[in-house]
């Protein structure tokens, strides 16, 4: 997220129920959804990207069904991370690689630290199940965005 946000994309955040949100701050995020708006997102609209936790999409319905939507539109990238996806999405997303920048995981690090995760490793790589391929880490170039776009596709 730190990094689309410097490359200037608006991040929005959905969350179920009001959390800490100094985190969120730290990475650029300053707009939040409610469970609500975000049951209205348009898929293939303005939405462009839709990023969630397998555990998120495996609990809440409302979620699961505009993720599945998404899925179907071409033009909207959805994204998992985590160590796993659901099993129903196999064969739909890949295990890629995202090379983090050096300021992504500098504000990584202080967001994790105001979310009281204790001494959590900050990676130069993340794992993500995703459709689009450049963010596989091993494409030199992936980690390079123009504008929110992958340099090459």
């Amino acid at each position: 997220m730190c990094d689309r946000t410097f490359a200037g994309w608006d991040i929005n955040v959905a969350l179920p129920e009001p959390h800490n949100l100094r985190p969120l701050q730290i990475l650029g995020i300053t707009t939040l959804l409610t469970h609500q708006r975000f049951a209205s997102i348009n898929v293939g609209g303005a939405t462009t990207s839709i990023a969630v936790t397998p555990g998120i999409f495996e609990n809440n319905d409302l979620i699961r069904g505009v993720v599945l939507q998404a899925l179907d539109q071409p033009v909207t990238e959805v994204t998992f991370w985590g160590p796993s996806i659901p099993s129903d999405l196999h064969g739909r997303l890949a295990r890629r690689q995202y090379r983090l920048s050096g300021a992504a995981r500098a504000f990584k690090a202080h967001a994790l630290a105001a979310a009281a995760i204790p001494s959590a490793a900050v990676s130069a790589t993340e794992n993500l199940y995703c459709a689009a391929p450049w963010f596989d880490a091993s494409n030199d170039d992936s980690h390079r965005l123009v504008a929110g776009q992958p340099e090459n596709r």
